[in-house]
This record gives C-alpha cells, sequence and structure tokens, in this order.
C-alpha cells in the first residue's frame, strides 16, 4: 500500500487551530536574529566587500542587502500564491487578495531596501561626504550596480501600487512576471557571473539560479502565511509540491553551473582554502537538505495534509522555512565575497604594485575594482587602471580614489578631463576606434591607454 492509498486519518482539533493560529512575534524575532547571526558569520568567513565607506555603512549595507532579498521573497511568493498555488476565476477569492495586499506591503518594503542598498554602496565607493546629484547620476547611468537599482527600485514601486489594485488571476500573473524580472535583473548585471568567461552563459544560468530560487522560497513563505484556512492551505500545497520540485532541480543545476563556470578549472583543494569555497560547500550542503525536506513533505506530509491533519506539514514547512533563509543569508555573503582567483586560494597581487601594460587591453583589477562598481578607469595613489575596452562614442566611467585632483589628457589631445578628489563621473569616449594614451597633468608617471572599439 502506498501513501496515498492508506486510510483517512480523521482531523483533529489541535491540527485545525494550528493552522488558523497567528505566527507569535517572538518567533518572528528570534528567527530574524539568527539571520543576522548567519549573515554576520558568513561574511567573516568570506571575507566580503570592502570596507571604505566607514564602520556603519559596512556594517549596515549588507543588512539592507538581506532585508532588501527577502523582501523581493515576499513580494513574489504572494503573488505566486494569487497567480497560481490558489488562483480561481475573478474575483480573486479572499486568501488571494490578501496575498496582493501583502505583495503591494513586500514590495514597498523591497524598494526602500533596494534605495538604502543602492546609497550605502555607493558611499563605499565615493565615501558619504562625496555623493552629489552629479555622482548619483553617473552612478544609476554609468555603473551595472546603479543601472540594476534604479530598474529594481522602478519595479518595486510599480508593483507596490498596482498588486492592491489587482482583482484577476491574470493581473496577479502579469504582476508575478515583473517582480520575477525584479529579482532577475541585479544578478544578470552584477555579480561574480557578469564577470565570468562564458558570459551569456554565465549570467543565463545565475539568472534562472535567482528566479527558481526565488519562487521556491517565496512560495513557501507564502504558504504558510495565506494557506492559513483548510480550504486554502491543501491546493495549494499540492500546486506547490510541483512547482518546488522544478525549482529544486533548476536551482540546483544552475547552481552547479554558475559556480563551475567562476571557478573555473580549480581544484577541490584550492576552492575550499578560501572564504567563497567554504560559503559554496554551506550554500550547497543546505540545498542538499533542503532536498531531503522536499522529498518528505512529498511522501509524509503532504498526505497527512490531504487527509485533513496539517499541523505536521504546518509545522515542517516552518523549519524548511528557516532552512530557507539561512541559505538566502548565505548567498548574500557569498556574492559580496570574492572568488580564489588562482590555484592556492589566494587572491593575486593587487594591481597597484604591477608595472603598468606593455600593450593596451583589460588590466587585472582584482584587489582594486568593487566587484558590481567596477570602472573603467580607476585611479588610485600610484597610476591609472584600465579595466576594460569601451565603444566609439560611449561613456568612460572614472573614479578617482584618492584627495589629488588629476586629470585624464590624451596625447593627441582628443579628451582632457579634469578628476577632483574621491569624483565619480564619465567623459565621452573618442568617435574613433584605436589605442588612446594618455596621462595626468599632475605627474608625469601617471600613464594609460584607452582602447575604443
Amino acid at each position: 500500500m502506498t501513501v496515498l492509498d492508506r486510510p483517512p486519518i480523521a482531523p483533529d482539533r489541535e491540527d485545525a487551530d494550528d493552522v488558523r493560529r497567528p505566527i507569535p512575534g517572538v518567533t518572528v524575532a528570534l528567527s530574524l536574529a539568527g539571520l543576522l547571526v548567519v549573515l554576520s558569520v558568513a561574511l567573516a568567513v568570506g571575507a566580503g566587500g570592502p570596507a571604505s565607506g566607514g564602520a556603519l555603512v559596512d556594517r549596515v549595507l549588507p543588512v539592507s542587502r538581506l532585508v532588501g532579498r527577502i523582501a523581493a521573497l515576499g513580494t513574489v511568493g504572494a503573488l505566486l500564491f494569487a497567480a497560481v498555488l490558489r488562483p480561481s476565476a475573478a474575483p480573486l477569492p479572499a486568501g488571494s487578495r490578501g496575498a496582493l495586499r501583502a505583495a503591494s506591503v513586500w514590495a514597498t518594503a523591497w524598494a526602500a531596501a533596494t534605495a538604502v542598498a543602492a546609497l550605502l554602496t555607493l558611499s563605499q565607493l565615493v565615501g558619504p561626504g562625496a555623493i552629489t546629484p552629479a555622482v548619483l547620476w553617473t552612478f544609476v547611468s554609468g555603473l551595472p550596480a546603479g543601472r540594476a537599482a534604479l530598474v529594481v527600485l522602478a519595479v518595486s514601486v510599480l508593483v507596490a501600487a498596482l498588486a492592491r489594485r489587482s482583482r484577476s488571476p491574470v493581473g496577479a500573473g502579469a504582476l508575478l512576471v515583473l517582480a520575477a524580472a525584479g529579482v532577475v535583473v541585479p544578478a544578470v548585471l552584477t555579480g561574480h557571473s557578469a564577470e565570468a568567461d562564458h558570459h551569456l552563459l554565465a549570467v543565463t544560468g545565475l539568472g534562472l539560479h535567482v528566479l527558481a530560487a526565488s519562487l521556491w522560497v517565496g512560495g513557501l513563505l507564502a504558504l504558510l502565511v495565506h494557506g492559513r484556512g483548510r480550504d486554502d492551505l491543501a491546493p495549494a500545497a499540492t500546486r506547490f509540491s510541483a512547482v518546488a520540485l522544478a525549482c529544486f532541480v533548476a536551482t540546483g543545476t544552475s547552481g552547479v553551473l554558475a559556480a563551475w563556470l567562476i571557478l573555473d578549472d580549480l581544484g577541490p583543494s584550492a576552492v575550499l582554502a578560501s572564504g567563497y569555497g567554504w560559503l559554496l560547500a554551506a550554500k550547497t550542503a543546505a540545498l542538499t537538505l533542503l532536498g531531503v525536506i522536499g522529498w518528505w513533505h512529498r511522501r509524509r506530509t503532504l498526505p497527512r495534509l490531504r487527509a485533513g491533519r496539517p499541523g505536521s506539514f504546518r509545522r515542517f514547512a516552518a523549519v524548511e522555512a528557516g532552512v530557507m533563509l539561512a541559505t538566502v543569508a548565505l548567498a548574500v555573503a557569498l556574492s559580496a565575497s570574492p572568488p580564489p582567483a588562482d590555484g592556492s586560494g589566494s587572491a593575486p597581487p593587487a594591481a597597484a604594485t604591477a608595472p603598468a601594460p606593455a600593450s593596451p587591453g583589460v588590466e587585472d583589477m582584482s584587489g582594486h575594482d568593487h566587484g558590481d562598481l567596477s570602472v573603467t578607469v580607476l585611479v588610485d595613489e600610484t597610476r591609472f587602471h584600465v579595466s576594460a575596452p569601451v565603444d566609439a562614442g560611449s561613456r568612460v566611467t572614472v573614479h578617482n580614489a584618492t584627495a589629488t585632483e588629476v586629470t585624464i589628457t590624451a596625447q593627441d589631445g582628443s579628451f582632457d578631463v579634469v578628476v577632483p578628489g574621491h569624483a565619480l563621473m564619465t567623459f565621452p569616449a573618442p568617435d574613433q576606434p584605436g589605442a588612446y594614451r594618455f596621462t595626468s597633468r599632475h605627474s608625469s608617471s601617471f600613464t594609460g591607454v584607452l582602447v575604443v572599439r
């Protein structure tokens, strides 16, 4: 006899009450405190993120990113519940309408956390006192991190405004697609995979990874919050089981692909010699545990739920959600941690101590770039660093990390730009392809080559 063939289990009062019982505030507070502990430990292990924005900025930025990700998960999950897990012909049932209202609240929090994280990220690059309207415009128009933040902010504000007005499954589905685009954009524009070899394959894999994980984690959270009545929970959980299985396979497969592309041909010893490798191993272990929990759900708790005993499903799903959110905290730390760059697992020497490149091309910016804040020309205390070629007529981003005013002066006179200390700015690249040598009037030792394609 299979699990599904067993005689129905009579419902009991404890299970019925357990479904309707609100989530205690103490449980929520302890869960948030636990997530902060996981994030702090993971950041320490991965040594993630630059520490140039001051102690307050460096502490608050990872928290704001975690809050933003959880809010994004809440938004996607609530919309998934309304559009897929518990849909019906218009007008939507009460549970789905409640999920849409919750999606509006989650999206508002997502927008706020995105704005805060963007400002703190910019503060790490130029310093809190150097943020001006011009610097902010350069950030959102010229840097991948700024463009991603602007898109996510627009998406989250739009979802927050429209979710409360939606009354049909079609409208909820459209908002779900919009929110899904909002969680994928940062993965496409920024992060380690955006800088990896096989760029298109890397960002596609990471985008699929983030989307599948968002639907999986967000859907379970929504199921726990909005599927609290017996009529809502059983059919929604059955639909979610199929969604979760597909998301588990997609998350695991795309995660392996993204890790392989980022780590390239490094061996296990080199990977585990770095904090990034340990975080990756912890995230893999958590994903494996979630797979086991999902198997248990399908074999044990779903049949009990269909038989009228939802309490065990809800309690077990709460544990699963806790593991998922801890994995999200690991992912935040992982995205801020530098991957191992060579066979020893240690980063290569800083570019500032290396001689200027003899031929034009892409320079190794290890130790000097700011991840998704990488600029075309970086100025430090010793020289210019040119990270990549640019297209003819495009905007060249420049960051002066020093307090000294410098110039970027082409030898042929095609450009001459004054860059104040601690400035972030852009200037137009020449219209004709070629290799443009430049120097600075403040010091003849500062030289570089801008390659225009």
